[in-house]
């Protein structure tokens, strides 16, 4: 879904205007482009349905500089609530993924984050 984004842009410029209407035109094509890039990866790679779930999510969720994104970033923790995993299954899928260069990791241990694997794109950080 780009709705945030979409949103995004009617909080910058609530009352129409013609930059609004041009930044929407370079915008979804862009974005649409690039979320159609990721998935077309995943299909070629063959990623399990679990993972699939999970990368549309953070898809869906966007990035934290275009106001999406999940909090924190992905987790073993939530990949295992969203897919109904075990947290060890949870922890091989995102390195499988992480392998497949579809996420990026940030943080390590207990604080290790994962986003799309896309320049510019990020999870926003817990408070």
């Amino acid at each position: 879904s780009l709705s945030f984004f979409l949103i995004l842009i009617m909080r910058l410029a609530p009352t129409p205007t013609p930059t609004r209407h041009a930044c929407l035109a370079r915008l979804v094509p862009a974005t649409t482009r690039i979320v159609g890039h990721v998935r077309q990866r995943a299909a070629s790679l063959a990623v399990n349905e679990r993972q699939s779930k999970v990368l549309n999510r953070l898809l869906e969720a966007g990035s934290s500089e275009l106001g999406g994104g999940f909090l924190g970033g992905m987790t073993a923790e939530k990949y295992s609530q969203i897919t109904g995993s075990s947290k060890a299954t949870a922890t091989r899928d995102l390195a499988a993924l992480l392998r497949h260069g579809l996420l990026k990791v940030e943080g390590v241990g207990k604080a290790t984050r994962y986003a799309v694997n896309v320049e510019g794109w990020s999870q926003p950080a817990t408070s």
